[in-house]
């Protein structure tokens, strides 16, 4: 064998342990608890809202003056959970049309079990790094508004304004919703997943507070979708 082939046959085996390497380190699928934060990071959480149901979800839906849904939601579960099924699901099935960026996941002492830079229209499922009891999670659902020029002028249809959230055990518990926005929120509508996307939106909920919009969920009607009105 000349000295050619083996220096040529020796740098075969170094690209192959390198790009093994890299492969290595890099490899991952959707069902690993995503982002490379350590997850001994930690940062300040909301304290849990009083009125958030002993068991369940509080989810929060902040609809930004620039057509934005800023998103936060606290779970509470009697047995712990090692993770959460999520998608973001457009009413009109256009893929890629609408997704919810920057999904953190914290425990209420602050520490990180999970980030997602994007959840679409796919569902995913987040592992978290350690079991809880009570997390905090927040995003930016990005494509929720209606792009249509409304009829009446200064109003607004949110139509995607949470991530679907599922969890085990998630059955039981109760769902409160609170929709705010820079002005007020007129209405808000419902609408079951399993009724198909042609089902007509249901009023639901009752107006608060100043301008905001609440609906508590239950039963068969937990995984409803909201839909809101706003006025500028």
């Amino acid at each position: 064998m000349t000295r050619a082939i083996k220096a040529l046959g020796a740098v075969a085996v170094v690209v192959a342990l390198v790009v093994l390497g890299v492969r290595a380190l890099g490899s991952h699928d959707g069902a690993k608890s995503a982002g490379s934060s350590s997850p001994r990071s930690r940062a300040t959480v909301p304290s849990t809202p009083a009125d958030a149901p002993t068991e369940g979800m509080y989810v929060v839906s902040n609809v930004t003056s620039d057509g934005d849904v800023d998103v936060e939601t606290w779970v509470r579960t009697p047995k712990p959970i090692a993770q959460l099924r999520m998608t973001t699901t457009d009413p009109d099935l256009l893929p890629g049309s609408v997704e919810s960026l920057d999904l953190v996941v914290r425990t209420m002492d602050g520490k990180l079990v999970a980030h997602r830079d994007s959840v679409g229209t796919n569902h995913q499922t987040i592992r978290l790094r350690e079991p809880a009891t009570d997390l905090y999670l927040s995003y930016t659902v990005d494509g929720g508004m209606d792009d249509a020029t409304s009829t009446v002028p200064g109003r607004r249809l949110a139509r995607v304004l949470a991530m679907d959230v599922d969890y085990e055990g998630a059955a039981g518990g109760l769902v409160r919703r609170l929709v705010t926005a820079p002005g007020t929120v007129l209405n808000v509508a419902c609408l079951r997943p399993r009724s198909g996307f042609q089902a007509t939106p249901r009023a639901c909920g009752q107006a608060v507070g100043d301008g905001d919009w609440k609906v508590d969920l239950s039963g068969p009607d937990r995984g409803d979708r909201l839909l809101a009105q706003l006025e500028e």
